[in-house]
């Protein structure tokens, strides 16, 4: 028998996923600025050099949220194999930004962070937002958009729906809905000219 203390990550079950969850739930405690190492530790019960067998330093807490965040955001990928029109896609896009809004208002901070790592090859990995991101863009090209001005539109939109969230303050929710109507109107006018 090992003489590894039950703190160990062998011992605890440590992984990546459990400290992203972990990570995750002390930012919708305490926000991101709540989020160190050392938090997570507590929040697993394992001391904090347990968790540098996954994860270095906090800036590598950071990308690892950043990359699995989406793992406990339930969007519904299939609705997006089945849609017909541009009209049914913008009410999709609509309740799936809605939704996101308030899972980052359940996570202060996220949204910035999320946008400060946002790529536009989000789609080529793996995970539940790289599912999400393929799903939106293929249906688009199945509409019959061109996947360069998909992938472009769909760019657009996450990332002024994150903007959006960001610089959203507590007694402004009509606000966001509203600027999320606006902005949506012009994306159908755009999805309309590349289908013409």
């Amino acid at each position: 028998m090992s003489g590894r203390d039950r703190s160990s990550h062998a011992a605890a079950g440590i992984s990546v996923a459990v400290i992203a969850d972990a990570a995750l739930a002390v930012i919708r405690a305490d926000g991101v600025d709540g989020l160190t190492m050392r938090s997570v530790a507590e929040r697993l019960r394992v001391r904090a050099p347990s968790l540098y067998h996954h994860v270095h330093n906090k800036a590598e807490l950071l990308d690892l949220v950043a990359r699995n965040a989406f793992d406990q955001f339930t969007a519904d990928n299939a609705a997006y194999d089945v849609l017909r029109s541009v009209d049914e896609w913008i009410e999709l896009t609509r309740t799936g930004s809605l939704e996101l809004r308030a899972f980052y208002a359940e996570h202060p901070g996220l949204a910035a962070l999320i946008q400060a790592k946002a790529t536009p090859d989000r789609d080529r990995g793996a995970g539940s937002r790289a599912e999400l991101v393929r799903a939106q863009i293929a249906s688009l090209v199945r509409l019959g958009v061109p996947e360069p001005q998909a992938r472009h539109l769909f760019e657009v939109t996450a990332r002024w729906t994150l903007a959006a969230v960001v610089a959203e303050s507590t007694d402004s929710t009509d606000l966001f809905a509203d600027g999320l109507d606006l902005f949506l109107y012009g994306v159908r006018a755009r999805l309309l000219e590349c289908l013409n």
